[in-house]
């Protein structure tokens, strides 16, 4: 077992070593726009605190501690701490209910949990269906309520600002992630330490950053781009980070990003989307002279996104594709590579990809077909915990299956097309959701759609078209020939949707994925499921 970087080390004794200890790596913006900055030598001595806090109560490597909090100072310092104590960090949403936290503490096997006094009472109605969680810290509790429930506070204040991260192996297990559950039962997904060099040198390559960078990711740390690009590349690289407590508001959002000088701005698609529907005056008065580059991430960034970002924003937004399982970023738009609206860019430096065929051969220029990735990059998952035949279905000979469908065009550009098990076949023609909702944003009357292939007795699948409508628009029968018509002038006359529902939200992850199978429960009249990563 070779030895490497223990994470939380890197991302913060180790920039002080380098002499980073004063600089600002994270700048924290309250929801009332208050400001708070925490330098390199605070982040260090405050996860220092939490790895000496986590170690006293009794807790050892490898067991498993969970983040449950929402967006707070607190879920840096703990996250950094957790993995120098040796521990696993696991990270779960604020907004999980108790079912949906049974589900991943169970799964898993949890020692304990990070929380605050609000969400306390959650894990209180399932505690006793959790033999194994023995510990919950909550970081707002002025005394220790039980030998079970313990104040942070009141261990912080006694823990030293000094630690030695444990020493670690690249195959030591680090964070641990469950599956969005787009498309079924969530899964626990193992990373280990070894992880680092893959995110380091994909936060290099993608977003092309400079030592003084200013660094905004806008994912929750419950996500693997929260936590790969939200903490560990940033930190790791000694950058500023800034981070906003709040809720969307395009207003709120331009003044940070224009205040705070932001230089790199990483968002979802859904986020870009959002801001397409407010009027283009609102943009105007902001002006953004510290900003060099947009980067989004969660799902394709639909082509007319791209065109909108040039017209109004005056920038390229430059699309990146990663997965939950690769851990960092593989294909990706980035400066200095020429974008081809609505592709997925090309491969990183030492990412291979392919695309195959059902028989798994390599598909030809154009082809759709199997998108997988050479296995063996430092950032790729080790397992899905108590799922080892999940885990071996992802890999053909030394191949990783991504579960996504693309082509691959002669200039080397990947094109995303849709999840293995989304494509719909109509009358023997296969149909992109994907293509069908592009397509259809391009028309000022949709504000968002989702697209399904449902049961027909004639065509085998139809096209079905969720629709949320923009301000001040009614649907009516020509509305919808409108609609038909521009899909099949610009996809293909199968793709054109045979049902339209209206609805006021498109069902997605927090990621911004859209959840296909909630769409599939709407249409059939059945439970939709598991809805605890469902957005707010």
């Amino acid at each position: 077992m070779n030895e490497t970087l223990n994470i939380g080390y890197a991302c913060s004794g180790l920039q002080v070593e380098r002499g980073l200890g004063q600089k600002t790596a994270l700048r924290w913006v309250t929801p009332r726009l208050e400001r708070q900055e925490f330098s390199y030598q605070q982040l260090d001595e405050a996860s220092n605190r939490f790895a000496n806090a986590l170690l006293s109560a009794g807790l050892a490597a490898p067991e498993r501690v969970f983040l449950f909090l929402p967006r707070t100072p607190e879920v840096y310092s703990a996250f950094l701490g957790i993995l120098k104590a040796g521990l696993v960090c696991g990270a779960l949403f604020s907004s999980f209910g108790p079912e949906a936290l049974w589900d991943r503490l169970a799964d898993s096997a949890a020692s304990a949990v990070i929380t605050n006094q609000k969400s306390l009472r959650k894990l209180q109605e399932i505690w006793q269906r959790l033999p194994a969680l023995r510990r919950v810290f909550v970081i707002d509790a002025p005394a220790h309520a039980s030998d079970r429930v313990l104040s942070l506070p009141v261990l912080l204040a006694e823990a030293s600002p000094r630690f030695t991260a444990v020493p670690v192996s690249s195959e030591t297990p680090s964070v641990l992630h469950y599956t969005s559950g787009s498309t079924g039962k969530p899964k626990g997904v193992q990373h280990v330490h070894g992880s680092l060099p893959s995110q380091l040198n994909s936060f290099a390559e993608v977003f092309q950053y400079q030592p003084d960078d200013r660094f905004w990711c806008t994912a929750d740390h419950a996500w693997v781009t929260g936590t790969s690009y939200g903490i560990i590349a940033p930190f790791a690289s000694g950058l500023t980070q800034v981070q906003y407590a709040g809720g969307f508001d395009p207003e709120t959002w331009f003044s940070i990003l224009r205040d705070e000088q932001v230089n790199l701005f990483y968002t979802a698609p859904t986020v870009l989307r959002m801001m397409m529907q407010f009027e283009d005056e609102l943009y105007q008065g902001f002006e953004l002279p510290a900003l060099r580059h947009i980067f989004s991430v969660g799902e394709p960034l639909n082509p007319e996104v791209y065109h909108w970002g040039q017209r109004v924003l005056h920038h390229e937004i430059y699309d990146t594709w990663f997965q939950t399982e690769t851990g960092s970023i593989m294909i990706a738009n980035r400066p200095g590579l020429p974008v081809k609206p609505g592709s997925m860019g090309k491969p990183l430096t030492g990412i291979h990809p392919a695309i195959l065929t059902e028989d798994y051969r390599l598909a030809g220029n154009g082809e759709v077909g199997k998108l997988a990735l050479q296995r063996g990059w430092p950032s790729m998952f080790r397992g899905y915990i108590n799922q080892p035949e999940a885990y071996q279905s992802k890999f053909h000979a030394e191949t990783y299956l991504s579960g996504d469908l693309a082509r691959q065009d002669e200039e080397g550009y990947f094109w995303f097309v849709g999840r293995d098990d989304d494509v719909i076949n109509t009358a023997g023609h296969l149909v992109s959701p994907f293509e069908v909702e592009s397509s259809l944003l391009e028309l000022k009357e949709v504000a968002d759609v989702g697209v399904i292939g449902a049961a027909d007795p004639l065509l085998w699948e139809k096209v079905v078209a969720y629709l949320t409508l923009a301000p001040g628009v009614s649907w009516n029968n020509e509305l919808a020939l409108r609609l038909r018509v521009h899909v099949s002038n610009r996809v293909s006359a199968m793709a054109a949707p045979s049902d339209f529902r209206i609805v006021e939200k498109i069902p997605k992850n927090r990621s911004g994925k859209i959840m296909r199978r909630v769409l599939r429960a709407w249409y059939a009249g059945q439970d939709a499921g598991d809805l605890s990563t469902m957005e707010e």
